[in-house]
Parts: C-alpha cells; sequence; structure tokens
C-alpha cells in the first residue's frame, strides 16, 4: 500500500501507528533509532516515528508491484 505522505518530518497516523508491529532493528538492518523513537511496520513498510509524537525521523517504503 503506498503512503505518499509519510515523509521525515510529518506525522504518522495514530490509526498506523497502533496496527503497526513494533521491528527488531537489528533483526532487519535497520538504523538504530534514538531515544524516544522506534521502528514499526505498517503495510509492508518501515516507519521510523517518535513514540509520544508519531513525527517521522526515516521511513523505507515498499516497491510497488
Amino acid at each position: 500500500m503506498r503512503h505518499d505522505n509519510w515523509r521525515r518530518g510529518y506525522r504518522l497516523p495514530p490509526n498506523d501507528w497502533r496496527r503497526g508491529q513494533r521491528v527488531d532493528y537489528r533483526a532487519y538492518h535497520l538504523a538504530p533509532p534514538p531515544r524516544g523513537y522506534e521502528w514499526r511496520q505498517v503495510d509492508g513498510n518501515y516507519v521510523m516515528a517518535a513514540v509520544a509524537t508519531g513525527i517521522i525521523a526515516s521511513t523505507i517504503i515498499a516497491a510497488s508491484r
């Protein structure tokens, strides 16, 4: 699924945050998140966002099929 609005500095919608699964960044060779951030996998995409605010720091968007 495309998420064109998922960019650095944008807010990850609360519904997307809640349905996303927390990701062990080491297992997926992702950059370690800073304190207060975590990686989530939503719709096959990886998003690092602030836990408290949902502000996106980094994204890895799945390729379209």
